[in-house]
């Protein structure tokens, strides 16, 4: 048996994290789009104190990750870079020990936060922060297996940063809040069977299809934005009003305000949609589905890239305790939720 431990962010998921790297006694490898600052000092000082240190990020420009690679590799971690030339490096992924975790967000503030005294709501203090999910499996052979071929695969065609790397990302940073109330993780015992590692973006995009055909009671859908109009997603989307059409209850939560062309086709859909409002909760920063009796946590936003040539990760989970919890923070989003302006 496995021990399964899902996370939310803000609420927990960055100070659960944190309590893996700090516990942390003999490797790390790690493949995430982004580390700041607010994360870099966890694996500088991991790697000071003997553990071994492999980082792999994505090669956008970014002070963030520059300072890290260069922060780690002079305490004597090791760094490489992903991506480019119309892909992206974009899976959240760690192997800590025996412990690996799939996710959502990047490891910075404002996708991690975390408690000061790394303690859990309902004792910790709210925190700040986008919604993310994330799942950390222990005691699976079978899937810190597959992690790590995962990873080494990558690392293997993964190159040394630039030497002049630098410049700032361009992304559109979200306007986050606090959600009310904020709730911990929660731990069960899994049968390994029931946990399945999936890598890149056309595999996660099939899995998603896959869950969406067989789909008999409902299908809940959280991602940040849609691209609806470009192939890949337009077949997810046909599959939810598919399903929809044939009884199941089919809904999708989008994490911010989608562009106007993109609201305009998704106002056609048989199913309806709702949109997070930071006001009255956060920002969606989340990728995720729950199916009938399973979920899927995956890094791979709805667009042509993440359900294609992205590098993303995602963690199936078929198993009731973490149907019920992530279907919970699904439900409190949606109700705090408002229509689209179409």
């Amino acid at each position: 048996m496995t021990s399964l431990t899902c996370a939310l962010g803000p609420d927990a998921a960055g100070t659960l994290l944190s309590r893996l790297l700090r516990d942390a006694r003999v490797r790390i490898d790690a493949a995430l789009y982004e580390v700041g600052p607010s994360y870099r000092w966890e694996l500088v000082r991991a790697a000071r104190r003997g553990v071994r240190v492999r980082l792999m990020l994505d090669a956008h420009a970014s002070d963030g990750n520059a300072a890290t690679a260069r922060g780690l590799i002079a305490a004597g971690g090791r760094c490489r870079v992903a991506g480019g030339q119309g892909h992206a490096s974009h899976g959240k992924v760690l192997l800590i020990d025996g412990t690996v975790a799939v996710g959502t967000g990047n490891l910075i503030w404002r996708d991690a936060p975390r408690d000061r005294h790394l303690r859990f709501p309902p004792i910790a203090t709210p925190l700040s922060g986008t919604r993310e999910w994330w799942a950390a499996a222990s005691g699976s052979q079978t899937l810190e297996r597959d992690a790590r071929r995962a990873f080494d695969a990558r690392w293997d065609i993964a190159r040394r940063p630039p030497e002049n790397w630098s410049g700032r990302a361009t992304a559109t940073v979200p306007v986050v809040g606090a959600p009310t109330p904020q709730f911990a993780p929660i731990t069960a015992r899994v049968g390994t069977r029931r946990l399945r590692l999936i890598t890149g973006g056309c595999a996660i995009a099939a899995a998603q299809a896959s869950m969406l055909i067989d789909a008999r009671r409902s299908a809940l859908v959280t991602v940040p934005y849609v691209r609806p109009g470009e192939p890949p997603v337009r077949r997810l989307l046909d599959l939810m009003a598919d399903a929809s059409d044939r009884g199941v209850d089919c809904a999708l939560l989008l994490g911010g305000v989608p562009e106007r062309v993109d609201a305009r086709l998704l106002g056609t859909v048989p199913f309806e949609i709702r949109r997070m409002d930071p006001a009255r909760s956060t920002s969606g920063h989340a990728k995720g589905a729950v199916i009938d009796g399973s979920v899927l946590v995956s890094s791979a936003n709805w667009s042509s890239a993440g359900l294609g040539a992205n590098w993303e990760t995602a963690l199936h989970i078929a198993h009731p305790a973490a149907a019920a919890y992530y279907s919970g923070a699904w439900h409190r989003d949606w109700a705090t939720g408002v229509g689209l302006d179409v």
